[in-house]
């Protein structure tokens, strides 16, 4: 099993290679996602689930991916929704939804994950600029027992602070948000795109920032150029998997 998972853009994966000297990002670790905005909450989620993905086509790995979210967010902000999970080139069926009381119990059931060999990847959803629970010692635990297993670990953080952000041992650090998309031919609805700036890397690396494209039927993401990019009206551009008509349902 290979110790690292890639972007599939060679200049950020090489630039990810750190102290280790191999291009990505480790997965026997703890990574966090901020959103960057209340309305960019879908994409930072989508981005934690591409994460997870990538490790999966990489290998390839048939081990499920394990979402733990509170269940009281998960019913103001929507829940996963198995025709958008598709569309992004996700098969619903890889994935096992906990939805847990508070966020006690969601870092209780997210160790529990970790430790497992048979998961492939835990997804730790909290939201609020401090969940209780969620501290040093915590993301530590969750980084260890990574360590530990080998599996993924990803803390997705939506209403956080980005500039001013909980203390934690994740291995990176990354801020996410919707970007406008460029159309494909015939006009047709141009890929899930997504800005993303690397706030903290444990090789003290920062400051790297790209406009991502992920292409689901290849899997991989590739970096829009400036010269390439659709005008930004100023509009949040929503995922293609997004279901508008759908409460309480979301793409990822």
């Amino acid at each position: 099993m290979p110790s690292h998972f890639t972007l599939g853009v060679d200049r950020i994966d090489a630039a990810l290679r750190g102290n280790a000297g191999i291009d990505g990002l480790p997965r026997a670790a703890l990574h966090e996602l901020h959103a960057a905005d209340k309305s960019d909450r879908t994409s930072a989620a989508a981005m934690a689930l591409l994460f997870a993905q990538r490790c999966r086509t990489l290998e390839p790995d048939t081990r499920p991916i394990l979402w733990i979210s509170e269940s009281g967010e998960a019913r103001r902000q929507g829940r996963l929704y198995p025709p958008g999970l598709a569309e992004l080139g996700v098969d619903p069926s890889t994935l096992i939804h906990v939805d847990a009381p508070d966020s006690i119990a969601v870092l209780r059931a997210a160790a529990d994950g970790v430790r497992s060999p048979a998961i492939g990847a835990v997804i730790v959803e909290l939201s609020g600029k401090k969940p209780r629970g969620l501290d040093l010692t915590a993301t530590r635990r969750l980084s260890l027992s990574s360590q530990k297993s080998g599996v993924l670990s990803l803390l997705l953080r939506s209403g956080s602070d980005a500039d001013n952000p909980l203390p934690t041992a994740a291995f990176s650090r990354w801020q996410v948000a919707a970007a406008p998309s460029i159309a494909l031919a015939g006009n047709a609805p141009g890929h899930c795109t997504f800005d993303i700036t690397l706030l903290r890397h444990r090789s003290g690396l920062y400051g790297l920032s790209a406009r991502l494209e992920w292409n689901r039927d290849d899997q991989v993401f590739r970096e829009q150029q400036s010269s390439e990019r659709a005008p930004d009206t100023g509009a949040v551009p929503a995922l293609a998997a997004v279901r508008t008509d759908h409460p309480g349902a979301r793409a990822a």
